[in-house]
């Protein structure tokens, strides 16, 4: 009696082979950081859509450049204060 329950179980959740839905292309204005009011902004059209490697380039260099642009304006503000 077991072993025709496993059969008759079988059957009913055998596995259909179902397509592979493609992902949905890269969209950069869904990514973190476009917040209302301007949302993705990028007028120059650096960031394509669907060129993840290109914004994750682009976005790594933005933040490079922010941090050498806050330690540029530290070094500014300590050389007022430090006289040697």
């Amino acid at each position: 009696a077991a072993g025709s329950r496993k059969k008759a179980g079988a059957s009913k959740h055998q596995m259909r082979a179902e397509p592979v839905k493609a992902p949905p292309p890269f969209d950069p204005a869904a990514q973190v950081g476009a917040l209302p009011p301007l949302g993705f902004f990028d007028p120059a059209g650096f960031c394509k859509k669907g060129d993840e490697n290109g914004f994750r380039n682009l976005r790594a260099a933005e933040i490079k450049h922010g941090r050498v642009a806050m330690m540029a304006a530290l070094g500014g503000v300590v050389q007022h204060f430090v006289k040697f």
